[in-house]
Formats: C-alpha cells, sequence, structure tokens
C-alpha cells in the first residue's frame, strides 16, 4: 500500500500546484498560459512517476534475488537520463552474478537501457527524425539545447541505414500503368568538390486533391550518392517485382535523359522512356534567349512531332546569333532534343514532376542552403528522408534487445512482476475536491478568485 500513497501524493501535490498557481493569480494567466503550466507540472509528476517505477522494480528484484548468487557491489550509483518528460536521475544499485562473473544493473538490464547512453530511445528517434527533415542544430532545440548539434550528428550516425526499409505489401497488384521517374539532386562536398544524389520514385499515377493540385498514388522513394547504378536499379526493380503483377502491366520511365536513368530501360524491357517535359522547355528557353515566337513555334513543331521542321527552327535560329557563346548554346540545344526524338511527347497524356520531388524529398534538406558533405553523410541523410518520405516509423530505429539477458540470472521461479501487477493494478480512483488538501479545496470552494478577476 506505500507506493499507492506514494503515487496519490506525488498526483495531488501535480495537481495543487497547477491549481493554485492558476486561480492566486488567474489576472496573469491567459489560456495558453495555463496550458505551459499543466504541461510544465504533468512532466515534473511523469518524471517522478518514472523514477518511482524504476525505484520498486529494483526494490523487487533486489527481494527476489538469489542472496548467495548475486550479490550487492555497489550502491547508490546514479545515472541521468534525457527523454521526452525532462531529465530522469536514477538511483541505482550494482550487483554481481558469482556464476556468470558479471556486474550488472538490474533497472538497466530489465528496462532495456542502452549501456553508457544518456537519452531515451524515443528522444534519440524524435531528434534523428527532426534532423532528417532540418539541421542538425534546429534539432537540437527541440529539447531546448540540452544537446548539442554534435550529439544530433553522432546519433544520426548511429542509425544503420541498410535497415531502413518500409515493410512491403503483403499482396501484389495488378494495375495497368507503373510509372517510374528520376532526377538527381546535386552537393556540395566538404572537400570542394560535388556530387550527386540519384533519387527513382515509383508510382501508381496521380490523383485530384483540391482544384489545382494533385498527388502520386502509393509512391515509393529510392536514393544513393553511390556511381553502381546496377544496384541501385536492382533494389527498383526487386521493389516492383515483389509488391505488382507486371505481366500486363505498361511501365512508363521518364527522366532528363542522364545515361544512369537510360540504364532502367534495359532493366525494365519494353518500357516507355519518356523526356522529361521540364527540361525540355527548359532547353528551349535557354537557346531562344528571350524570343518569345521562335520558342512557341518550336514547341508546337515538337508537339505535332514535325522534328523536320524543328530542326530547320534551330537553324534559322542559329543564323540571327553571331556570339559564339549563343550559338554553342543554341547548337547543344538541338543536340540534346535530337538525342532523344524518339521519347519527346508534349501532349498532356503524360507528365513528369521528378524535378519537383528532388526539390521537395532531396533539396530542401541538402542543397538549397550552403553546407558541406560527406558522401557517407549524404548517403545516410537521403537515405533518411526517403525512409521519411516512405511512411517509415521513426520509432522503431533504435529498438535493440539487450546485451545481456536477465533470464541467466533470474532463478525460474522469478516473478516478482507480475507479483507487483496483480497488488498495485486496480481500478483508478478519481480525485475530487473531497480527495485534495484542504488548501486547495478551499481555494477551489471559494469564489474570490474568480470575482477578483472580474
Amino acid at each position: 500500500m506505500e507506493l499507492k500513497f506514494q503515487i496519490e501524493n506525488l498526483v495531488k501535490e501535480v495537481v495543487e500546484n497547477v491549481l493554485c498557481s492558476i486561480f492566486t493569480n488567474l489576472k496573469n494567466y491567459d489560456f495558453s498560459q495555463i496550458i505551459s503550466k499543466t504541461q510544465e507540472q504533468t512532466n515534473k509528476l511523469g518524471v517522478n512517476l518514472v523514477k518511482l517505477a524504476c525505484k520498486e522494480i529494483e526494490r523487487g528484484f533486489d527481494e527476489q534475488r538469489d542472496k548467495h548468487r548475486v550479490v550487492v557491489k555497489n550502491k547508490g550509483k546514479t545515472r541521468s537520463i534525457l527523454s521526452e518528460l525532462g531529465e530522469i536521475k536514477l538511483q541505482r544499485t550494482l550487483y554481481f552474478d558469482k556464476n556468470l562473473s558479471k556486474c550488472f544493473f538490474a533497472v538497466d538490464e530489465l528496462l532495456h537501457l542502452e549501456k553508457y547512453s544518456r537519452i531515451d530511445k524515443n528522444l534519440q528517434s524524435k531528434l534523428v527524425n527532426a534532423a532528417t527533415l532540418t539541421s542538425f542544430g534546429k534539432a537540437s532545440e527541440l529539447i531546448d539545447r540540452k544537446v548539442t548539434r554534435q550529439t544530433v550528428h553522432n546519433l544520426v550516425k548511429k542509425v544503420n541505414v541498410k535497415e531502413l526499409e518500409v515493410p512491403p505489401s503483403q499482396k501484389t497488384k495488378q494495375i495497368e500503368d507503373l510509372y517510374i521517374e528520376a532526377d538527381e539532386d546535386h552537393i556540395h562536398l566538404n572537400n570542394s568538390k560535388s556530387a550527386e544524389v540519384k533519387l527513382i520514385y515509383v508510382h501508381e499515377g496521380t490523383r485530384k486533391v483540391c482544384s489545382g493540385r494533385t498527388e502520386l498514388i502509393n509512391p515509393k522513394y529510392f536514393v544513393t550518392t553511390s556511381d553502381d547504378v546496377d544496384k541501385f536499379w536492382s533494389d527498383v526493380a526487386y521493389y516492383i517485382q515483389t509488391n505488382y503483377a507486371t505481366r500486363n502491366t505498361t511501365i512508363h520511365l521518364s527522366g532528363d535523359g542522364a545515361a544512369w536513368i537510360k540504364y532502367g530501360i534495359g532493366v525494365f524491357p519494353g518500357c516507355r522512356y519518356h523526356l522529361d517535359k521540364f527540361h525540355i522547355h527548359k532547353s528551349i528557353t535557354n537557346a531562344c534567349y528571350g524570343n518569345k515566337k521562335w520558342q512557341a513555334k518550336i514547341i508546337s513543331a515538337l508537339k505535332e512531332k514535325d522534328f523536320s521542321k524543328a530542326a530547320f527552327l534551330y537553324k534559322e535560329h542559329y543564323k540571327t546569333h553571331e556570339k559564339k557563346s549563343e550559338r554553342k548554346n543554341i547548337v547543344n540545344s538541338w543536340l540534346y532534343l535530337q538525342n532523344n526524338l524518339k521519347s519527346i511527347d508534349l501532349s498532356k497524356q503524360y507528365s513528369c514532376a521528378a524535378e519537383g520531388h528532388v526539390s521537395h524529398v532531396l533539396s530542401a534538406r541538402m542543397s538549397s542552403r550552403p553546407m558541406g558533405w560527406s558522401l557517407h553523410g549524404a548517403e545516410r541523410i537521403a537515405k533518411l528522408r526517403a525512409y521519411h518520405f516512405n511512411g517509415g516509423d521513426f520509432s522503431k530505429i533504435f529498438d535493440k534487445s539487450a546485451d545481456f539477458s536477465m533470464d541467466e540470472c533470474f532463478s525460474t521461479n522469478y516473478n516478482y512482476m507480475q507479483t507487483m501487477s496483480s497488488s498495485y493494478y486496480k481500478p483508478a480512483k478519481v480525485v475530487g475536491i473531497d480527495g485534495l488538501s484542504d488548501r486547495i479545496a478551499k481555494i477551489l470552494r471559494s469564489t474570490t478568485a474568480l470575482k477578483s478577476h472580474f
């Protein structure tokens, strides 16, 4: 019953602190401040309850242990752990198991606390999630900079990105059209060089969300900084084979014409390749130098698939420029189109949004602001962002089983946890005004505080 009274006292103390501070200073509080005060006191209650629970777990273990086999080595060893509730300081006892010749903390092993870590796994996951979406420094602000940006960086480095995979669906789908779109983001490295982060995403088409806005249906993102294009496309092919029955499916592949993107044509024989409309218009715009008339004529010719007319327009446009740089740009633009003539399709039937997805998935974190990456760091953040946009659960990325199994040092009849549950797990009692102290009950029964406020 002692534990029950301790819990009740902790709850009463928090209720009193919140309500007393509000009703005695009602003029100085608004709704948001009341919420902040309540959150602050609730977090303190959570910290105290966790400390009490850990203390009770260790007490139960101490009573049930084999006193001859498991002996006390040191008492009062402290450990501080940062959590979402705040900093929790635990008092633990160090035990020694004679049979296993091993020292251990009962609470650490029973609750699977990671050795030497001062940050709770849930908070670690939230910090990594924040660092995936923003900078390491801003992620540290999640807990009022109680950890440094370097600590957040180290947490990100702990993640095994090879295991970051969202489970596939249980059944393969049969659809008429499947779309693969690809592009790359260009990032700066910390050795003054540059690198590409490649992005491929697979989806089942688009659907209208609201006026002027659409979204992809079941998108799946793949990223890499590696030059191993074969391995990259193999991952995409494996995903498609395990999730779709493609025998009667038309696969559409689109991109800007880069060699690594066209490599996918060989991976998916019979797929339809489309040159990204964004890069087509960009190439024509750069070659026309603001001449809207020529630009409209060239685009019209490409829409009609009249490539001889498009070539003639480029040739005539070339003659109107005398600067070598401008002529070179016009020639390069036509060569770009000529090398991809078969894949040019400016009809409204098919569109590619790869450039926008590169901006959203990669550039927003990796290249929109001046920053220098290592290849390993860029790969890790890119994989984490893909995991995020694939709907991955960050709360599970640090799940690990304990290194030291307590089952080995507990006797077979060790069941104090079940005993505790049956003894203390009882229906909760609703605490009303009469259950509180005279101090807080008097304040709540009185209308003086409210009258003085109005």
